[in-house]
């Protein structure tokens, strides 16, 4: 009696001790795909908190979150860059939503992507106050670029050099240029934030969607991109 109460005892440890060895792998396992926050305990990073009475534009957040990016990359020995883009598509002749573009190189499902993505839904997928598309390894941005490039090349002279600094500077270069084509069809070129500019169109659908996207024009030190958002013909422009 004394034996087989003795080994029931042993046997209710050996079950414990697998028990215990068991919950202790599993709180391993999910730690491991548990995700946490990217930027955390990166001190680079700390910009992410600034509050300003002026918003930035995209062209300045994607400045400020670079060192912050590059910090992040280094942690997890990947490439993550950032850049003003589209981060949908244009549809039925309405831009695409513009905002911030990570651009990694970073494979879905990934700790590194897992998070990233972690720490950017607890920033609502905002960071300095724009919206923000991670593209994974291999994933490319929609409306790269814009069906105005060929146009806008015969506004350009290859002997005059235009310093472009902003959305207001193109206008005044080549807003005319474009504006006077009537095969585009443009009605109104307005400057926007940063390297952005905004016009109306009385082109279909179609072409209202090719004419977003980025144009790169030949400036004072060097070329330059900026980003072109195309509105129909009924729609007031913002």
């Amino acid at each position: 009696m004394k034996k087989i109460l003795l080994a029931a005892v042993a046997l209710a440890a050996a079950v414990a001790a697998q028990a215990e060895s068991f919950e202790a792998s599993a709180a391993d396992a999910i730690k491991t795909f548990a995700a946490e926050d990217a930027f955390a305990g990166v001190g680079e990073c700390g910009v992410l908190d600034i509050k300003t009475i002026r918003p930035f534009n995209l062209d300045e957040a994607s400045d400020l979150v670079k060192p912050c990016l590059s910090a992040t990359a280094k942690k997890y020995e990947a490439k993550i860059v950032a850049e003003a883009g589209f981060i949908t598509a244009p549809q039925n002749g309405q831009p695409g939503k513009a905002g911030l573009l990570l651009k990694t190189d970073l494979v879905a499902g990934s700790k590194g992507h897992r998070n990233l993505m972690a720490a950017l839904s607890r920033r609502e997928y905002r960071l300095l106050g724009h919206v923000v598309k991670v593209l994974t390894k291999n994933e490319t941005a929609p409306a790269a670029l814009s069906a105005l490039q060929g146009a806008l090349d015969s506004c350009m002279l290859s002997t005059v050099v235009r310093d472009i600094r902003s959305g207001e500077d193109f206008v005044k270069v080549y807003g005319k240029c474009l504006t006077r084509n009537p095969d585009l069809k443009i009605k109104e070129v307005r400057a926007g934030e940063g390297l952005a500019v905004t016009l109306k169109t009385e082109a279909d659908g179609a072409k209202v969607e090719a004419y977003n996207g980025f144009i790169t024009v030949n400036a004072g030190k060097g070329a330059v991109q900026v980003m072109v958002v195309a509105y129909g013909a009924q729609v007031h422009l913002p």
